[in-house]
């Protein structure tokens, strides 16, 4: 028989055999179909409707790993306290590792809500060394288990847990064990000595990310670990042209083992111009955030480089926080669900308002229009079903 005619005759022949091969005791009796090990993404939308629509998942993947990092001051930590706050909104609870000791309860009050800052199911912790954030997380994957096995938490609940940031942790020793070896004189932080300390502290998270990211899937836990950027002087010109010219500190594993990578920055500030020439002035409503999916393996490969923006706003024209009216207004235009005839925004028969300030404060007052603009806006996303949260990620 032809090598072709027989190979063909083999491959038919396959199914059988392995079907065969599982029945009672055989060798192959012990392993699962891959549609029962290979699971579904998961995940909890988040205030931020245009980074749910960016990530194809609607919301921030849970039992994963993700990198956050950006330009210093331009807005890492205040989108990752707005996934807190989408986390807790939903039911769900909340860990922040406070490892820059600069976010005050007050902020955190203002940007989600003082409900949900004072809430339960949020805990906080500033830890002194490396040793104690993992022991830390892993105490507190293990207590949400235990507490789930044990029928006191909801079997669907989640976790969010955010690490503000790698670069902060120290491990134990490690400033004493390299100061004894270099003159006071030269001490530049641990980065300085030589990058001795820098490849110490990437080699521990390695080790780390091998035990967590087992932990996280076993528990149900988002993880969202923030990296600072420093110049990377060694950048081509082609780099600087695309903005890459920068580096990610806290080693390569970081990058390697997360399933989605951020990349937040300031886009540019949300004003109004008013007059001309020498009497121009204007006025300051917020802040305008970029947020840039740098690497995804929870999508397809047309997700990656995707750029979505969330908006703040600083008091102005209405409370500070969070502005998913403008988030909307934006998502909504591009999705044909929202109207626009010269400067007046509609939503169906409802004329939201004259001008792209007075929509925002129309949909900041009007709270059941804009849940009823959020609805309709995600109606438009492309989803991965099934998910295990029921539509707006909240357990019931």
């Amino acid at each position: 028989m032809p090598k072709a005619a027989k190979r063909a005759t083999n491959r038919r022949q396959t199914p059988g055999r392995l079907s065969e091969l599982k029945k009672g005791a055989g060798a192959f009796a012990a392993f699962r179909p891959a549609r029962e090990v290979l699971k579904i993404v998961t995940a909890v939308p988040t205030c931020f409707a245009q980074f749910d629509h960016a990530t194809r998942v609607n919301g921030l993947p849970i039992e994963r790993f993700t990198l956050l990092h950006g330009p210093s001051n331009e807005g890492k930590t205040l989108f990752a306290i707005g996934l807190i706050g989408s986390f807790l909104e939903s039911g769900h609870m909340a860990m922040l590792v406070d490892a820059e000791r600069t976010t005050p309860i007050t902020w955190v009050e203002e940007m989600i809500g003082e409900k949900n800052a004072k809430s339960d199911r949020f805990v906080a912790m500033r830890p002194q060394t490396y040793e104690d954030t993992v022991a830390a997380v892993r105490n507190f994957c293990k207590a949400l288990k235990a507490e789930r096995d044990a029928g006191r938490v909801h079997k669907d609940t989640s976790a969010l847990i955010v690490v503000d940031s790698i670069r902060k942790l120290v491990p134990k020793g490690l400033f004493d064990k390299l100061a004894s070896e270099v003159k006071a004189k030269d001490l530049n932080g641990l980065d300085g000595m030589g990058g001795r300390g820098a490849m110490i502290k990437a080699s521990l998270n390695s080790q780390w990310l091998d035990e967590l990211i087992p932990l996280l899937e076993e528990t149900r836990t988002a993880m969202v670990v923030i990296a600072r950027e420093t110049d990377d002087g060694e950048a081509t010109k082609w780099e600087k042209l695309a903005g890459t010219d920068y580096k990610v500190g806290g080693g390569k594993a970081l990058y390697y083992d997360s399933s989605m990578v951020l990349r937040v920055e300031r886009a540019n500030y949300v004003q109004e111009v008013f007059g001309d020439g020498e009497k121009k002035s204007s006025k300051v409503y917020g802040e305008r955030h970029r947020v840039t999916v740098t690497k995804t393996k929870v999508a397809g490969r047309e997700v990656k480089q995707t750029t979505c923006y969330f908006h703040t706003s600083n008091g102005v024209l209405y409370g500070l926080g969070f502005d998913p009216g403008r988030d909307l207004l934006e998502l909504g235009e591009r999705f044909g669900v929202v109207g626009r005839s010269g400067s007046w925004y509609s939503f169906g028969d409802v004329k939201i308002g004259n001008g792209a300030h007075a929509a925002a404060a129309k949909l900041h007052e009007d709270v059941e229009l804009r849940n009823a603009l959020d609805r309709a806006v995600r109606g438009a996303f492309m989803v991965q079903e099934p998910t295990e949260h029921d539509a707006d990620g909240v357990i019931e």
